[in-house]
């Protein structure tokens, strides 16, 4: 299974999110049918019923690795799908940065995402996936100016959230 290799082959180590939707672009076909296949291992018939035991960390194939980098290579594209996004949030943001009521409604419009969804979001995050930070640096920038004033203001205002 050269799957995993060729991914490694595209890079010095960082991966673009153009690199790593093309990747997962030529390998979907793969994906499922390896998917289904792996659904099959550890099922047993049990007292009449099908169970899937719990597999072993020692046993994992390359198939499964396969599937584990797919996943995680899936959550990454889906979290870069809200970059522009961000990148029009933080354009709205530095035009009312300073009037304060302005950024608090700017906090709730975007306290689902920036409490929830991305809290906690690195780009370190990712099992060795290294990424490029300019395909993220709304996101990031969008974090970063989230995080210094949303928890700040709950703590202030001893809220749990805005909304």
């Amino acid at each position: 299974m050269d799957y995993i290799n060729e991914l490694y082959s595209f890079s010095d180590g960082i991966y673009s999110i153009a690199t790593i939707k093309r990747w997962l672009l030529k390998y979907q076909v793969e994906y499922f049918n390896i998917k289904e296949e792996e659904s099959k291992r550890f099922m047993y018939f049990i007292d009449g019923n099908w169970v899937r035991l719990p597999d072993y960390f020692n046993s994992r194939t390359l198939e499964e690795k396969f599937l584990h980098l797919y996943d995680t290579l899936v959550k990454i594209a889906e979290f870069h799908k809200e970059e522009e996004y961000f990148k029009q949030e933080m354009a709205i943001y530095k035009a009312i940065q300073n009037d304060f009521e302005k950024v608090k409604k700017w906090l709730v419009k975007n306290e689902h995402l920036g409490a929830n969804q991305f809290f906690m979001f690195s780009l370190d995050g990712f099992e060795g996936i290294n990424l490029d930070r300019l395909d993220f640096q709304y996101t990031l920038k969008f974090i970063e100016t989230f995080d210094s004033i949303y928890w700040n203001l709950l703590e202030d205002l001893k809220l749990d959230k805005l909304n």
